[in-house]
């Protein structure tokens, strides 16, 4: 007997079956058990996701012997010669070798004839997109008003491709991608099924290689068992696929994190000496500092990275205590560098400096974080000050007001304090013109305070708030006096008199002896007459 690949001998052949497309399945079922069938359908999607697949369940569901149904038995005589691709009542098109108007002509003739031994003519035409424009024209007005017995399915990747006046005479399914979750487990069912040992660990790194296509999975698994025999490890399946290894991409994101340049050089050199392709490498670098980034946002985000629960865990514990900022810096940088590599006639040389250029890479600290440690700086500046003066008590039980400090060192404080209770109640331009105020003296309700140049608000609203906050801290009965500095006066210019008189001797030998040469003296043209 012939070898049969993963992909065809394990084609699903019930609606429950087919693996992801559980809403487009339950749908066709539905209307199969409803008798609400529609003569034309389409269904888009990626390359490897069950269209085909289904469309000839569909097909099995409208001829079978006790159908219509929405569960075919499989073991009538339609069902069999439909699986085998024996039927004569349904046909298989491709639109890709037979896109001209004339084969659609030969279509239309044919399909007036009814159906040899089932109740309907089902006609699937893959790559329905790569017929030509008078094709499609030629196709219209039949897809619009078929014949009973008949019904189209068209297939394509590509459903931008198709005109509107098509896509409106279909009913519409769109395939999705499969989760890398759900390959996995299909493909333990599979190796199960043949009796092989592949660690799940691989299954892993083969549902991700094959991004959403079961079908690629599928072909993936049949090259590594080819390859490596019934039992085979992750690292192993790695090597096969040429995918990177991922214990390398998380001491690569280790190194980067933790500033240690020489470990990130020794994961490239070790790549290297295996025979690693180190741009994929890199391009799957990127990819797991994605994940790195969603292990840093939220547990929650765990459904969108498509990775083992070891290497989430891993990931999350990298991620601890580095800021998502900074998670998100990393990333942009390797996305800018990723084509600088593919263009670098040197990947090694280009791969170690891109990497050495994100261990130096400066951490990002939110803006949010820089304000609360500046806060925490005021408040150590002047301890104690968080409340206005007037509120604090004395060592004697009574309460006093800052107007009764005295002058010095206690009045610096004092005004310190005043400048961070301004500046939790009105941070802006008043307290940042403030800073530059110096306390003097007080005397009696006054307190005078300098400035180094003329001071005016801006404004009579900002005085107004000035005036506000000032007796908010120091109390009704206390007035802020702002002076300028007096600036001491210049020392006047010396007085200007005649130049120094200039040693021309000496002049003339030091030329003479930088420059070498004889000595000339030429007269003016007015000096000579």
């Amino acid at each position: 007997m012939t070898y049969q690949v993963l992909a065809r001998k394990w084609r699903p052949q019930t609606f429950e079956e087919v693996v992801g497309q559980e809403p487009i399945t339950r749908t066709l079922k539905n209307a199969l058990a409803q008798g609400r069938v529609a003569h034309a359908f389409l269904f888009s999607g990626p390359r490897g996701v069950g269209k085909t697949s289904v469309a000839r369940i569909l097909a099995k569901a409208l001829n079978c012997a006790h159908g219509p149904t929405p569960a075919p038995c499989n073991a009538c005589p339609q069902c069999r010669e439909i699986t085998s691709g024996a039927s004569l009542d349904v046909l298989e098109i491709d639109g890709a070798s037979n896109r001209g108007i004339d084969e659609v002509r030969d279509l239309r003739e044919k399909i007036k004839y009814a159906p040899a031994a089932g109740t309907y003519k089902v006609y699937i035409i893959d790559e329905v997109h790569m017929l030509t424009k008078e094709a499609f024209n030629a196709l219209l007005k039949t897809l619009e008003e078929p014949p009973p017995h008949a019904v189209f399915i068209l297939a394509t990747t590509e459903p931008h491709k198709v005109p509107a006046t098509i896509l409106s005479r279909c009913q519409r399914y769109d395939f999705r991608r499969l989760p890398t979750g759900a390959i996995q487990e299909y493909l333990a069912t599979l190796a199960a099924r043949e009796g092989w040992e592949i660690e799940p660990e691989g299954l892993s790194l083969i549902a991700r290689e094959a991004e959403g296509s079961l079908r690629d999975a599928q072909g993936f698994l049949d090259q590594v068992v080819t390859f490596g025999g019934t039992r085979v490890g992750a690292q192993e399946i790695a090597r096969i696929l040429g995918v990177t290894e991922r214990r390398a991409l998380l001491s690569a994101l280790e190194a980067v994190l933790r500033r240690d340049g020489l470990a990130a050089l020794r994961v490239v050199e070790e790549l290297y000496n295996h025979g690693h392709d180190l741009k994929r490498f890199y391009q799957d670098l990127v990819g797991y500092a994605r994940h790195l980034l969603l292990a840093g946002m939220h547990p929650e985000a765990r459904s969108l990275a498509p990775v083992a629960d070891s290497e989430w865990q891993e990931l999350t514990r990298l991620a601890r205590g580095v800021p998502a900022v900074h998670l998100h810096n990393l990333l942009s940088v390797l996305l800018e560098g990723e084509e600088e590599l593919r263009r670098a006639p040197q990947p090694r040389l280009a791969l170690e400096v891109l990497l050495l250029r994100l261990i130096h890479l400066e951490p990002l600290t939110p803006v949010a974080e820089w304000l609360q440690r500046l806060e925490a700086l005021a408040e150590r500046l002047a301890p104690g000050l968080t409340e206005p003066a007037a509120a604090r008590p004395q060592p004697g039980g009574a309460a006093a007001t800052p107007s009764e400090a005295p002058g010095g060192d206690d009045l610096e404080a004092t005004w310190r304090a005043f400048l961070a209770y301004v500046k939790k109640r009105e941070d802006g331009p008043l307290s940042a013109r403030l800073a530059a105020l110096r306390p003097r003296r007080r005397e009696g309700g006054r307190l005078w305070v300098s400035a180094p140049r003329p001071f005016h608000f801006v404004g009579p609203r900002q005085e107004n708030r000035f005036r506000e906050l000032v007796q908010g801290f120091f109390g009704p009965d206390l007035e802020v006096v702002v002076e300028v500095e007096e600036k001491p006066e210049a020392d006047p210019p010396p007085p200007v008199g005649p130049p120094p008189a200039v040693d021309f001797a000496a002049l003339k030998q030091q030329a003479l002896e930088i420059f070498g040469g004889t000595w000339e003296v030429r007269r003016g043209k007015e000096e000579s007459e």
